[in-house]
């Protein structure tokens, strides 16, 4: 087995290097703020100790005197800040934990009712994962059973596309010759780091 890191519970919300080590009894953890500091181990931020050694070991940190950037728990609800696993002998190991999100927190005074800021949760992860692609098409002859929400497969070797779309508006376009439908589509791309 070697030192892994399970969960976490720390903020501030930025890029920690977190160095495991086996202090002959148990786990030990250090926070830094870059990868030569980890290595070097200087300007130390926080750290703490497991109680020994296993698969789901709690961690509370301690900040260091002089920390330019101290710790606190993200969720108060836990009383832990890491959760680790390793075993006596496992090799030192250093990793590089992201920010787990990169939008700014929402402090708005409105928003600590539960359900609203859900609501707004919800609202930025969609407009900040979500792309829309929107298309404009007239097709050659009228649907009269076309509705909004509706999928609709858009294929054309001019173009090179073959792509379903879901359909937003329907509108009858119309000469005393002929009708036609012409829709407003819409492709929604999620969007990945």
């Amino acid at each position: 087995m070697a030192f892994s890191i399970i969960n976490w519970n720390i903020a501030e919300n930025i890029v920690w290097y977190v160095r495991l080590t086996d202090s002959g009894a148990a786990v030990s953890v250090e926070l830094y703020l870059n990868q030569a500091d980890a290595e070097d181990q200087v300007n130390l931020q926080a750290s703490g100790e497991s109680s020994g050694y296993g698969s789901n070991l709690e961690i509370t940190l301690t900040n260091e005197e002089g920390a330019t950037t101290p710790v606190s728990l993200f969720q108060d609800a836990y009383d832990w800040h890491l959760v680790v696993a390793g075993q006596n002998g496992d090799d030192t190991k250093i990793f590089k934990v992201r920010e787990f999100v990169d939008m700014d927190e929402v402090a708005h005074p409105a928003y600590r009712n539960s359900a609203l800021l859900e609501a707004r949760a919800t609202a930025e992860i969609n407009a900040h994962t979500h792309a829309r692609i929107n298309r404009t098409v007239t097709l050659g002859v009228h649907f009269p059973d076309l509705d909004a929400g509706d999928i609709l497969g858009i294929d054309s070797d001019r173009r090179s596309i073959d792509d379903l779309q879901q359909v937003l508006e329907h509108r009858i376009v119309g000469t005393p010759q002929s009708l036609v439908s012409e829709v407003d589509a819409v492709k929604f791309l999620e969007l990945k780091r």
